[in-house]
């Protein structure tokens, strides 16, 4: 078991330089190894989802890696408990006798109403069918699909942040509209901090504040309550929010929250609510990468019952980098301009309806690409323009300048003199061999996946 665990020890290491904090935290965390044999390596699993995201995208990097490290080959066996079992449906509460709050009187419906009317408070379109998923979303959809499967049982709290229209709502409601549809006698109650702030002054206002607490705290199944940075300053509504997670978590309730800063980012919230915060899982959502972009707008196209040649597609997901709204309005832009002219869209009416949408792009330097590896690999730039070969710098290098070469518009000769005056030839080599090792390696591939995000989103923005 020893060895088993040294080994394991050594393919985390490997992980760690291509998996997100969040990811390793999430997924590897809950990962132990059982036995090897020499011939199979066994890994003990403590949940369906883990092990089955674990099958689908890190099977063969975990199994390349052992290989490389044993210098066999070595069949990779995950073991995993059974499925938790789906917990009892709750109980129809009997009907209150006494009136709902006034301040509530348009998302509180009796109990024998509310699993025709809470589904209203939910947009019918932010489902997990219709969410994209990407490598910048993948994490925060697994955990949000775990906690619908579940809730008040798998993450709990789920804390899902971001930036404005990268799809943390759509997610959130999702959850609202899973849980609906699996047993629709819970209640599920969606509410941005801004509309429940409103409704605690006015409760305060109309002397209601018990009413408004009972059904916070007790009427309750899903809670989605969203963007909870707005509780920073206003230290009535945290005492207040502090008692009402409290309570709903204390009877297995399901919160779920979202933010546009991680817990530890945020500020002026008291520190007894961040802790609360970071309970469950807490999950980032990052710019849509181009493939993920592309598949957003072919998503939406294929809502409308459009459809456009690819080369707009791509000008529009190449071009368009903010975020999902912005570009969900660039194409609604494009189709209605199409409209009224009553032309087909092409390449050209794209470039001329969408200019007010891009904005000019800086090339990328061959600095920002070697201070983005040397982060990420942590080594010094001087290293990376040095003679130096251990594996730990050159593995690095090669890395770089075969960004170089791939990013930017440099010849070998420029690149080679921005590491240290080398050999056109040197950065030849370099980009042959990286070609090859990521054909045969997933961790490779990984490695300049990630890298070249943090170059793109370094040089260009938030995308």
């Amino acid at each position: 078991m020893g060895d088993c665990q040294i080994l394991w020890s050594k393919v985390l290491d490997v992980i760690k330089t291509s998996a997100s904090p969040a990811v390793f935290q999430a997924f590897f965390a809950v990962v132990h190894p059982l036995s090897f044999d020499g011939v199979r390596f066994v890994l003990q699993v403590d949940s369906p989802l883990v092990a089955d995201w674990l099958r689908q995208k890190y099977v063969t990097a975990i199994e390349n890696t052992l290989q490389h490290l044993c210098g066999r080959a070595v069949h990779l066996v995950l073991q995993c408990d059974a499925d938790l079992p789906a917990p009892p449906a709750p109980v129809a509460a009997e009907p209150a006798t006494a009136a709902a709050p006034s301040v509530l009187s348009d998302t509180t419906p009796s109990p024998a109403r509310r699993a025709r009317v809470l589904p209203s408070n939910l947009n019918p379109h932010f489902s997990f069918d219709t969410f994209i998923i990407g490598s910048s979303n993948q994490m925060a959809h697994a955990a949000a699909f775990a906690t619908a499967q579940n809730p008040g049982h798998v993450y709990n709290p789920l804390f899902i942040y971001g930036g404005v229209g990268l799809g943390k709502t759509h997610l959130m409601q999702a959850i609202g509209h899973a849980v609906l549809s699996r047993d629709e006698r819970r209640t599920v109650h969606y509410v941005s901090c801004e509309r429940f702030i409103n409704q605690f002054i006015e409760a305060i206002q109309t002397s209601t504040l018990s009413k408004f607490r009972e059904f916070f705290r007790s009427s309750i199944d899903v809670l989605l309550i969203d963007d909870i940075q707005f509780l920073s300053k206003k230290e009535s509504l945290q005492e207040e929010f502090y008692h009402t997670f409290n309570d709903l978590h204390n009877q297995g309730k399901q919160i779920v929250m979202t933010s546009d800063k991680s817990p530890q980012e945020l500020e002026h919230i008291e520190n007894r609510l961040v802790n609360r915060f970071e309970w469950g899982m807490v999950v980032d959502i990052q710019s849509p990468d181009f493939e993920t972009r592309v598949a957003i707008i072919r998503k939406k196209l294929e809502t409308y019952g459009k459809t456009l040649d690819d080369e707009v597609c791509y000008y529009l997901a190449n071009k368009v980098r903010n975020d999902v709204r912005k570009i969900e309005g660039a194409l609604i832009r494009l189709l209605g301009f199409a409209s009224v002219q009553n032309k087909p869209v092409t390449l050209e009416m794209a470039k001329d309806c969408l200019k007010d949408y891009v904005t000019a792009q800086a090339p990328i330097s061959l600095e920002a690409i070697q201070k983005a590896v040397a982060d990420f690999f942590d080594v010094r730039i001087t290293d990376l323009r040095s003679n130096r070969r251990p594996k730990m710098i050159a593995h690095p290098r090669q890395l770089a300048m075969y960004l170089c070469r791939d990013l930017t518009s440099s010849s070998l000769t420029e690149i080679a003199q921005a590491f240290g005056g080398k050999d056109h030839t040197t950065v030849l080599y370099a980009c042959r061999k990286i070609d090859a090792m990521k054909s045969a390696d997933e961790v490779i591939e990984q490695q300049i996946s990630a890298l070249r995000k943090r170059i793109l989103e370094s040089s260009y923005g938030t995308m």
